[in-house]
């Protein structure tokens, strides 16, 4: 169809626009040319990308300063080292290769006082940063109230107090999350006052005195109706900016969950266990097959590439509005203008993994059903989880094997619980400034930076992203051999499933026909 063609050709136009050519037609990469930027979380899977898309799509970008702390033994060198040695990198070490000499790793870490930048450091981005962007966060829904104020809210209160002294700042532009304010069903792109007993500064001000397990006792109290810290202090960091920063160029991103790729670098790619790509896996594998939730709700799942793009174009934008205006919020989100729910992407990664792409090694064959209830999670926790991790554990400590499934479900139960939110419940989000960003866009920067969730092909990215998981997660073998291997386990898992449920069957019927006579 004619339609059809006019996806493909566009695909075809992004994919392989020259980026010299791009560049010349691009006033998004005008704008970016001979700009200096500071990045936290550079290191993160939404920074590495956004450093990825910027050196490749933008010639003449200046030079990107990416704070970066030591870590596993790491230096900061290294790590940057190993950051450009990853697939993410490959084309960027292939085809323009002089372009990765503009990251410049600076040392640092967002807990310390000025960030930890040396006084040269922080003298080498004030006098030559015009771009920053606040990636930096800890994203783990289960941290300490402690430490998620002293990175979410800390960390941003020390940005602030840098780009103030910036010289040449047009753009600042904090990444938020389209969750901060889940108590609501409806949320708009603006800020959401807190109340008074929400001060961001006094709450941080408790973590340089007050015990920590003082503190995790307040967490229930604080938390109200959000389900974790991480809503909590991204929600707070945006009451601190609308409160102490509206004196910068600011712009703040709410991006919802994001997830692998949808063109760039790869289809499919992903490198974190974190989000949807662990419970894809957990799923796949045949371990998780129960969990808490609503298939009837929307999945609000954004490519990373997509939130790359309109990253990319709010800092450009951000740069054009008069400060003296409020800052504008910046939805990235799915679900309301492209909704795909629960149970169609359930029924797409079953027929993936049972029948299409296995994996290699499963536990059991993967099956995923959504409880309700707390009751009937319970029942079925009991029966499909804990009662076959009790089988296999008990297996393998007479056959001399290490047991492993109990502790798994451990964590699974951990991980899955932490979703349970999100499953049970639905949002819509307005996007009147994300619709505003793409009309002032030309043709040009719409193919080189594209977030139109209308081009998302949700039957096409699924299959993507669960691919993605074996590939650049796994890293299992992808040859036909080993699919071939890995389908003829899910046929004997079949048939030994239909087997057990027969036998059941047949003992029930043996109990109940002697009561039948009586």
């Amino acid at each position: 169809s004619f339609q059809t063609f006019q996806h493909y050709f566009k695909r075809i136009n992004l994919r392989t626009l020259p980026m010299d050519l791009a560049a010349a037609n691009s006033q998004v990469c005008q704008f970016y040319t001979g700009k200096n930027i500071f990045l936290t979380g550079g290191t993160g899977f939404l920074g590495k990308c956004f450093i990825e898309k910027i050196l490749r799509s933008c010639p003449g970008v200046g030079t990107v300063y990416m704070l970066c702390r030591g870590k596993k033994g790491k230096s900061p060198q290294e790590r940057m080292d190993a950051l450009f040695s990853e697939m993410l990198f490959a084309n960027i070490r292939e085809n323009y290769a002089g372009q990765i000499k503009k990251v410049v790793p600076v040392v640092g870490d967002v807990l310390e006082e000025n960030l930890g930048l040396s006084e040269e450091d922080q003298r080498l981005i004030t006098e030559n940063c015009h771009i920053m962007i606040h990636s930096a966060a800890t994203i783990r829904f289960d941290d300490h109230i402690k430490l998620s104020l002293q990175l979410n809210v800390g960390g941003t209160i020390k940005m602030v107090e840098l780009a103030r002294r910036t010289k040449n700042l047009i753009s600042f532009v904090h990444i938020s999350t389209a969750y901060a304010n889940c108590n609501l069903n409806h949320i708009e792109e603006r800020f959401y006052e807190m109340g008074t007993e929400y001060d961001p500064l006094k709450l941080l001000e408790l973590c340089e005195w007050m015990d920590e397990d003082v503190m995790a006792s307040m967490t229930t109290t604080l938390l109200r109706d959000r389900p974790n810290t991480y809503c909590l202090t991204k929600a707070l960091t945006e009451a601190y900016l609308f409160q102490h920063a509206t004196d910068l160029p600011l712009g703040i991103f709410r991006p919802s969950i994001v997830g692998a790729s949808w063109q760039e670098p790869a289809p499919g790619w992903i490198d974190n266990f974190n989000g949807p790509s662990g419970l894809f896996i957990a799923v796949g594998k045949g371990v998780l097959r129960i969990l808490e939730g609503d298939v009837t709700k929307v999945a609000d799942i954004i490519p990373v590439d997509f939130c790359v793009n309109m990253l990319i174009c709010v800092g450009w934008h951000t740069s054009t509005l008069p400060i003296e205006d409020k800052p504008l919020i910046y939805h990235c989100t799915s679900g309301t203008k492209h909704p795909y729910t629960w149970v169609q992407l359930g029924e797409l990664l079953l027929e993936f993994f049972r029948d299409k792409e296995p994996y290699n090694e499963v536990f059991r064959r993967p099956d995923a059903n959504f409880a309700k209830s707390k009751v009937e999670l319970a029942f079925w926790k009991l029966f499909s989880h804990w009662i076959p991790a009790y089988v296999a554990d008990g297996a393998a400590k007479i056959t001399g094997g290490k047991a492993m499934m109990l502790r798994a479900y451990d964590k699974v139960h951990k991980a899955s619980q932490t979703f349970t939110f999100f499953t049970k419940r639905e949002w819509t989000w307005t996007s009147g400034n994300c619709d505003m960003l793409w009309g002032l866009l030309s043709e040009a920067d719409r193919k080189l930076y594209n977030f139109e969730v209308m081009d998302i092909v949700w039957e096409e990215y699924y299959p993507n992203f669960f691919r993605g998981t074996k590939k650049y997660i796994l890293k299992e073998d992808m040859s036909e051999d080993k699919l071939a291997l890995a389908r003829q386990q899910q046929q004997r898992l079949k048939n030994m499933s239909h087997a057990c449920v027969a036998i059941f069957l047949v003992i029930v019927a043996l109990f109940l026909y002697p009561l039948s006579s009586l």
